[in-house]
């Protein structure tokens, strides 16, 4: 096993009221269901990207251009905030509604690689995920610039992986995923691998989930209220194993990592729980978000979308965003996937965000766009 990097093992502080017990996940296959019968949109759909597969009567366009984009979302305003590896806060405004930003602010500057954004439900402060460190950033005045800052956790343990994307949950607490610092290894750090839960002003914090390689993206169903992540699978075991993952989380779970993957493959299994979808291995599925209804028809609304990045180690992965089907099951869920865009070879998506307009926002990494994913015209 690869060595791990050294961290300070700081305590945590559970924060918040009591979530409801545990529930075991069941494991689940994904099937690749049937091709789904849409009805017909309104207007004409607009394809600006070349190659790219949507189903019928869905609409891309480019929303702007941003350097190696890596997280989004918006604001109570409707206002995009997006950050890449240039490590600016932007937003963007789209003034006239059309799908495209007409100009943008440059709302503040990380100091470390930022791999998260969020906007706090009720007043509207923007919170930072970068290397180490969350960091509140407070505009003051309404003029779409931060007037200050602050640091609301630091010192997090980074190595092969750092601290995700996070998102606020029904319970006014912070989320956030925290990957490895190494492939496979028993960390020193208890709080690597793992995603945690945040106290948003005092900061003080706990696990909230353990045995997740790199959870890149977590979500909330809007309905329901439950939480859901990507995982990415370790990488020493060959080009056809394990496979990407989608987990229904619960409270004290243990998601497997390092020593159990798939649906109970490997030697540390018992009392594990089980992702309830998967995707192609070393395919990196990262970011997350839960359709809450809108302009898209109505047998979308809860649907989970991922992005399926691609890999800097396997040849010939096909990138785009995979829907995938939430179905309860018990106490859990299983899942039926299925591609919904497959992007051209060299587009590789990272961030993604349904919009208050009901559109799907999405990142390309490598290019520097955001693609606006609409039904019909709309």
């Amino acid at each position: 096993m690869a060595a791990c990097s050294s961290a300070p093992n700081n305590p945590t502080t559970t924060v918040g009221p009591p979530t409801p017990p545990s529930r075991a996940a069941r494991p689940a296959a994904s099937p690749t269901p049937s091709p789904t019968s849409l009805p017909t949109p309104t207007r004409e759909p607009r394809i600006e990207m070349d190659g790219v597969e949507l189903p019928p009567g869905f609409s891309i366009i480019k929303f702007t251009d941003v350097k190696n984009p890596t997280a989004l979302t918006f604001d109570a305003n409707g206002n995009l905030f997006t950050v890449g590896t240039d490590f600016k806060i932007l937003a963007w405004i789209d003034e006239d509604k059309d799908g495209r930003a007409d100009s943008s602010r440059e709302f503040a500057t990380a100091e470390e690689l930022p791999l998260g954004l969020a906007v706090h439900p009720d007043n509207g402060n923007i919170y930072l995920s970068s290397t180490h460190d969350i960091t509140i950033f407070k505009d003051q005045n309404g003029d779409l610039a931060a007037d200050d800052s602050i640091l609301l956790v630091g010192g997090l343990p980074t190595g092969l992986h750092q601290n995700d994307n996070l998102k606020f949950g029904p319970d006014g607490l912070l989320y956030m995923g925290l990957g490895s610092t190494c492939d496979a290894c028993i960390e020193l750090d208890s709080r690597s691998g793992t995603i945690l839960r945040f106290n948003p002003i005092s900061g003080t914090g706990e696990i909230f989930a353990r045995g997740l390689r790199n959870p890149y993206d977590l979500a909330f169903h809007p309905d329901t209220g439950e939480l859901f992540a990507t995982d990415n699978g370790r990488d020493d075991l060959g080009m056809d194993a394990p496979n990407e993952e989608i987990n229904h989380i619960i409270q004290g779970g243990d998601y497997g990592w390092p020593g159990c993957w798939n649906a109970g493959e490997g030697y540390n299994c018992a009392g594990k729980t089980h992702a309830i979808g998967f995707f192609e291995p070393h395919s990196s599925a990262n970011s997350i978000d839960i359709y809450p209804g809108g302009p898209f028809p109505e047998e979308f609304s809860g649907n989970a979308f991922v992005t399926i990045f691609g890999s800097w180690l396997k040849p010939g992965v096909q990138t785009g965003i995979q829907r995938v089907k939430l179905i309860p099951d018990g106490g859990s869920y299983r899942t039926e996937i299925e591609w919904f865009v497959k992007f051209p070879q060299g587009v590789m998506p990272l961030g993604l965000v349904a919009g208050p307009d009901g559109a799907l926002y999405v990142g390309d990494y490598i290019s520097g766009a955001i693609w606006r994913i609409s039904y019909g015209g709309e």
